[in-house]
């Protein structure tokens, strides 16, 4: 996927937008990844472990196996 389709999929206006996610840090990349999940969504149960057949099933995606 290129620069120009993420921006528009990010609905961005300008893609100089865009271009200031693309220059970063893996230090700010951690601390952003560790902003998604708070304590309280972490105690939230998976609703597609509940689902017969797992996450493919969920997704309405047919399984792989065999």
């Amino acid at each position: 996927m290129n620069i120009v389709q993420i921006s528009f999929l990010l609905g961005h206006e300008q893609l100089q937008t865009t271009m200031v996610y693309m220059d970063i840090t893996l230090e700010q990349e951690l601390k952003a990844l560790a902003t998604i999940e708070d304590e309280n969504n972490k105690k939230v149960s998976k609703k597609w472990k509940n689902v017969k057949g797992g996450l493919p099933e969920f997704c309405g995606v047919k399984s792989m196996t065999k």
